[in-house]
């Protein structure tokens, strides 16, 4: 040991540090042929490197420096990487490479691997290859235009020499009296500026750019603690003061209701932010998923004069990331083990790194410091109104429920999966509204393409296979079509038999009653043999548990995730109170026979659809609320049919089918028109069942996942699947499996029990 020697203690070096040393040699790295740009945070890893006390791989007979370049692709930071100066190249040169041979390059313009400091202090540094180059604009999707009122995450446009400049809502702030949306300055233009919208299909004037706005400051006097000579730091942010408030909401569209600043400052801005897990919706991309990659990098130099942004965003692995259009964008910290978003950084620009031999495109972000936008134009966020006028579930019923069970796991790996196939199994949390999803689930059905499964039962498997690639009905009936698949999505077990009891009491009472042979039975008891009327949901339930199980033995995520959002849907038709009872659509027989016909549709669809806003807002907390009440466990298929009855009573008992018929009912005179949908008949029918709507919704979703669950764990799946299996599966793949008529295949009562898994 040289006792003389400097101590390089990378560890303890702070931020400070690492500014000041990228500051000394800035102008000596960028005078270099291939560096492209400076940033500083932690030491980036290649993943096919060894962890320390690990056995490096062979190394084929190659010199054991020549590791090949290091991307942000192929390399990760990892718990014992160094803080350092990142140095950002546009060609990786190999060791050997370096000379002053024909053809080599030059010695001088190799990268150091480590700065020093005058007064002993060193500083490492980490050279990763990159490709810059103007984002990738053949990625963008289509807007998102509002529909009923405006939010982060929708498109602002401002016109400018006859060209429109199109940029995000960030968000809603204010200085004590005048509310404003927060955007990009370059797109919201200078003071005075309109900026508009299309608001409900007609553009329409929203608001006007005002003289609070930001471009560049010296990075000394954003950040006093932190010198930095001809530096200044881009914040680019601009107010537009909104016109009529009540167009407005603080709720940012696809995304749950936000927590508090994340409030940065030289006190706590420091390499812990590294690899920190990001969240945005832009009006261009959508949800975007990221990591902060590097902080302060310096993206450009002009006249001497340095530009830096607070922080680089790169993009989630697998994902393009951010495209032209999300300038104004406010991305959110996701606080570890919690769902909550803090807003921490206002994106104003891009750069896109092509790594890989130039196959793939990473979009990255460059932002600004949220909290020094705020200061800086002296306003505070607003976080509570018209909040929720979005529903981040999209439509509620089916696709909600799914949508909602899927964040209700809790297995770390189903966790993964099913966040990985929200939007296979229902409708990415992107705010989609009805309208939006009645359209695309229409358009999937025209064009053959592919359903998001909860609700494929119903729009696919309820028709004729001749009208609709895999379509299971068979035959012609009074009101359309049917086949062995209408049955499995009701049982009407509030039905009395000659003593008195129901099938639903009866199977409550004695778990063994939920068996093919007892429902036999008491359906030839009650004179119904004909298959339609024999209802069997509990026990489709049960056939989809047995090939969830059967699925993951076989090590076929694919057929997990397909059968998993099929079977929402029967779980969500067991949550509704009609689809357990023979009140389904009124009275169906008696003195009485007809009376409140429509109930069916006007609850189930157009009652939640109609208070859409505040059933979304409420159902994760009441989902989360029942989660945590003890529930009997499911180790079988019989028990996950047992759950199923047992949630069909819960509901029964929430909403009684009968005062749900007379209440609608009431409602009708000679005079109302369209009753089924009428905003009168709806509020009444709200006013009497919306907490109980609540509660049944968020039971459905809860009993789902369980079920889910249950057959993870019975099949052993977390120790089954490795982390990288659990990624979204191939829409077409998905496809294939429910348009074929053998998968999980529709059976009437008298078929069911045949291939039904026996409990012990």
């Amino acid at each position: 040991m040289d006792r003389l020697a400097v101590e390089r203690n990378f560890a303890s070096l702070s931020l400070k540090d690492l500014l000041e040393a990228r500051d000394n040699y800035h102008w000596h790295l960028t005078s270099m042929t291939n560096v492209v740009g400076t940033a500083v945070g932690l030491y980036y890893v290649r993943r096919a490197e060894p962890w320390p006390n690990e056995t490096p791989p062979a190394e084929a007979g190659r010199a054991r420096t020549d590791k090949g370049p290091r991307t942000f692709a192929n390399s990760e930071v990892r718990a014992y990487s160094w803080p350092c100066v990142l140095v950002l190249v546009d060609r990786w040169v190999e060791r050997e490479e370096f000379g002053t041979g024909e053809g080599q390059v030059p010695p001088g313009e190799m990268v150091p691997r480590t700065l020093y400091m005058p007064d002993g202090r060193t500083v490492p540094v980490c050279v990763v290859q990159v490709d810059a180059q103007e984002p990738a604009g053949d990625l963008l999707p289509a807007w998102t235009w509002p529909k009923s009122v405006i939010g982060g995450g929708f498109p602002l446009v401002a016109r400018s020499q006859g060209v429109d400049h199109v940029a995000s809502v960030g968000g809603l702030v204010t200085d004590g009296h005048t509310v404003y949306a927060l955007t990009s300055r370059h797109v919201a233009g200078p003071e005075g500026t309109p900026v508009s919208t299309l608001l409900r299909g007609r553009r329409v004037t929203v608001g006007t750019s005002t003289s609070k706005q930001l471009t560049r400051l010296p990075l000394g006097e954003v950040y006093a603690d932190f010198t930095a000579r001809r530096t200044y730091l881009t914040l680019d942010a601009g107010l537009v003061e909104v016109g009529d408030l009540d167009q407005w909401t603080s709720q940012i569209y696809g995304l749950p209701p936000l927590g508090e600043l994340a409030d940065l400052s030289e006190r706590n801005i420091g390499t812990r932010l590294i690899d920190a897990p990001v969240v945005a919706f832009g009006a261009a991309s959508g949800r975007l998923d990221g990591r902060i990659a590097a902080l302060f990098y310096r993206y450009r130099s002009i006249g001497g004069y340095d530009e830096v942004t607070d922080l680089l965003i790169a993009p989630q692995p697998g994902t393009p990331g951010s495209q032209p259009g999300d300038s104004g964008t406010l991305w959110h910290l996701r606080e570890e083990g919690s769902d909550r978003l803090r807003p921490i950084a206002l994106q104003w620009g891009g750069q896109s790194f092509v790594s890989g031999g130039g196959t793939k495109n990473f979009n990255f972000t460059l932002a600004a410091n949220l909290s020094n936008v705020i200061r800086l134009l002296d306003v505070e966020l607003v976080l509570d109104h018209n909040r929720g006028a979005q529903p981040f579930w999209g439509k509620t019923g089916h696709y909600g429920i799914a949508a909602l069970a899927c964040a209700q796991v809790t297995s770390p790996g189903l966790r993964t999966l099913m966040h990985e196939n929200v939007d296979r199994i229902s409708f990415p949390l992107d705010g989609f509204d009805a309208d939006a999803i009645d359209q695309a689930t229409k358009d999937a059905k025209k064009n053959g393409s592919f359903m998001p499964l909860a609700d494929v039962p119903d729009l696919i498997w309820k028709n004729l296979a001749t009208k609709v690639p895999g379509g299971r009905d068979t035959s012609f009936s009074g009101h359309g079509t049917t086949g062995p698949e209408h049955p499995t999505h009701y049982a009407d077990i509030d039905v009395e038999d000659a003593t008195g009891a129901t099938l639903r009491q009866r199977c409550v009472d004695d778990p063994a009653n939920v068996a093919v042979t007892v429902w036999q039975a008491t359906y030839d008891a009650l004179g119904e043999t004909e298959s339609t009327k024999r209802g069997l949901l509990p026990f489709r339930v049960w056939q989809f548990y047995d090939e969830l199980v059967a699925a993951l033995t076989a090590g076929d995520l694919r057929r997990y995730v397909c059968a998993a959002g099929l079977m929402s849907h029967y779980v969500g038709d067991a949550s509704q109170p009609l689809h357990g009872s023979h009140l389904a659509d009124g009275i169906d027989a008696g003195p009485q026979q007809g009376k409140g016909k429509g109930v069916h549709s006007s609850f189930e669809t157009y009652l939640v659809d109609f208070k859409a806003d505040e059933i979304l807002l409420r159902l994760p907390a009441a989902a989360d609320a029942l989660a945590q009440g003890p529930r009997p466990p499911i180790t079988t298929g019989q028990e996950a049919a047992v759950a199923v009855v047992q949630l069909m009573d819960r509901a029964a008992h929430t909403i009684d089918a009968m005062a749900l018929v007379e209440a609608y009912a009431a409602t009708q005179t000679g005079q109302t028109k369209n009753p089924t949908h009428n905003h009168a008949v709806l509020e009444a029918l709200w006013q009497q069942f919306g907490d109980a709507t609540i509660d049944v919704l968020a039971d459905g979703a809860v009993t789902l996942a369980q079920i889910w669950e249950a057959a993870w764990v019975e099949a052993g799946a977390e120790q089954r699947f490795a982390q990288e299996q659990l990624v979204g599966m191939d829409r077409d793949e998905l496809r294939a499996l429910y348009e074929d008529p053998r998968f999980v295949p529709s059976l009437d009562l008298d078929d069911i029990g045949a291939v039904l898994v026996p409990h012990p």
